[in-house]
Formats: C-alpha cells, structure tokens, sequence
C-alpha cells in the first residue's frame, strides 16, 4: 500500500484529530470516502488490462517452454529427504 504501515497511519490520523474540529469529522470522512472510491473507480480499468496483459504473456511464456521430459524411473524423495521427515527406513533405496 505505497510503502504505509499501520504506524504511519496511526500518525496521519492523529494528525487529522487534532487539526481537524470534532464537528467536521464527518465531513471530512464523507470527502475522504468519496474521493478513494472514485480512485477506486477510476483505476479498475487499468487495472484490468494489466491483468489481461499478464495473462497473455504468461500463456505465451508457457506455451513456448517446452516442459521437460519425466525420466521413466523417476520417483519422489522419501519423507526422510524433507525438511523435518522421519529418518529412513532401511528398505527404501537411498536415491542420493
């Protein structure tokens, strides 16, 4: 969200207590509200035609990488390869 966190939001709406009179609070709520739904609004579309963009160039990509061949005896790693698996049973072939 443009680099803003939550202590930084904190500090903006202290900010607006203080500099702003009680009575204009919902005021300024109402302009604040309206002013990023018409961001929103105003954003979508751009939005989604960087979307559509990414779509197609991931079909491109995906379609001119050709996936590389499976070996025949390929087979997955026992638990004992993983990270926190049980250790190895003697029966299986150590595959390293």
């Amino acid at each position: 969200m443009l680099g803003i966190g939550l202590p930084d939001l904190l500090f903006i709406l202290l900010l607006l207590i203080v500099l702003v009179k009680p009575s204009e609070w919902p005021t300024v709520a109402r302009r604040t509200a309206r002013t990023f739904l018409a961001l929103r609004r105003s954003f979508t579309p751009v939005l989604e035609e960087m979307r559509g963009v990414r779509d197609s160039l991931m079909a491109d990509v995906s379609s001119a990488v050709p996936s590389p061949p499976v070996p025949e005896n390929w087979a997955p790693r026992p638990q004992g390869f993983q990270k926190g698996g049980e250790p190895l049973n003697e029966s299986f072939p150590d595959l390293t």
